[in-house]
């Protein structure tokens, strides 16, 4: 059973804002009444003014999480209405905004904005499977729903690389270990190096741009497949990228050619099973996003080849192969695993950060 606080701020990735915007080194404490409330995709805030030792009002902006996270713990933005006198205890920002993020708020006695536990996992079954063909089902069961959701902090980094520590953002404990990471060219070292000095701040989806490639499949708030046997397609659906959906062609046609293709944050993918193994191969992606999460460089010559293998009704293997000879000295291989959350479905997500122009120095 895992159980998610918003007061927890090492649950960062998995409630939405970025660690790497706060410093957790320091604290910060504050007492004030509530002015507004927005609650926005991906962050949702709270914003409260405080009175400092000199007896002056200073409006502060208080990130309590996820929206989508918080609702299926009963949180809205109506828990809160303005005027509400709040106690604050957070990890402040970075720079010289007034921002933190909430380890703890409360109203008089009643603590806001903490995630209830997720029920246990069920046990383990054997996977669902296909009545025509004996593949394994990558969705639901006839008659249920659900989806899958990442397990802890996936990292997209070399298998062979197990000693790399980096946090759920993919930012490294050692800048050191960087050449441990991947093979890169020099040129992608210079560049991930510098997106790791920098905690990420270039990252395209801090301006709402889709989670394209492998990074699909570590966002919080899961992804979902819809098989379509009959057309030969299965379709992949995100519920932490912006109305996002990917297409996977399984109708036996041969894989796509990158000269071919128009490039996109997804690219154009073509599946075939062998076994219980669903492997994808993918060529035609553009260079406008960041293709796993902690910066890792790519060009349009990316070519990912994946496997999803469900290997009961509540576990699902993710392995990919990136070959991308222009951005690494050769083709290198990661994963990670994702767990069914049974009798629920992913939510439409939409990137609304707005909130955030309105802060105030």
């Amino acid at each position: 059973m895992r159980l998610l606080l918003a007061g927890c701020f090492v649950c960062a990735l998995a409630l939405g804002q970025r660690a790497s915007d706060y410093d957790s080194s320091r604290k910060v404490h504050l007492e004030g009444a509530v002015t507004r409330i927005e609650w926005v995709n991906p962050r949702a805030f709270v914003f409260v003014d405080v009175k400092d030792k000199a007896g002056t009002v200073l409006n502060w902006a208080v990130e309590v999480g996820n929206p989508l996270d918080l609702e299926r713990s009963k949180w809205s933005a109506a828990s809160v209405k303005i005027g509400d006198a709040l106690v604050i205890d957070g990890v402040p920002s970075r720079d010289a905004r007034r921002v933190v993020y909430g380890t703890s708020v409360t109203a008089g006695a009643r603590k806001l904005f903490t995630l209830t536990a997720r029920p246990a996992l069920p046990i383990t079954t054997p996977a669902p499977r296909w009545p025509n063909n004996g593949h394994p089902r990558l969705g639901p069961a006839p008659g249920e729903h659900g989806y899958w959701e990442v397990i802890g902090t996936p990292q997209l980094r070399e298998n062979s690389a197990n000693a790399v520590a980096m946090d759920g953002e993919g930012l490294l404990k050692n800048l050191n270990d960087a050449d441990r990471v991947a093979p890169f060219q020099p040129w992608a070292k210079a560049v991930y190096e510098f997106r790791q000095r920098t905690l990420l701040r270039d990252d395209p989806m801090r301006q709402c741009q889709p989670p394209g490639g492998p990074r699909q499949f570590q966002m919080p708030n899961g992804v979902q497949f819809v098989e379509q046997p009959e057309i030969g397609r299965v379709l992949v659906l995100l519920g932490g990228g912006d109305r996002n959906w990917r297409a996977i062609a399984t109708d036996g046609r041969p894989a796509a050619q990158a000269d071919e293709v128009v490039p996109t944050y997804y690219g154009t993918s073509v599946g075939k099973w062998e076994g219980n193994t669903l492997v994808v191969d993918s060529v035609g992606f553009n260079e406008s996003f960041w293709f796993a999460n902690g910066g890792l460089p790519h060009t349009e010559a990316l070519h990912l080849t994946e496997k999803f293998t469900r290997t009961d009704r509540s576990t699902l293997r993710y392995e990919v192969t990136v070959d991308d000879p222009r951005a690494y000295t050769r083709p290198w291989t990661g994963g990670w695993t994702l767990r069914w959350i049974a009798n629920e479905d992913i939510e439409e997500f939409f990137c609304e950060e707005n909130a955030e122009s309105t802060f105030t120095r």
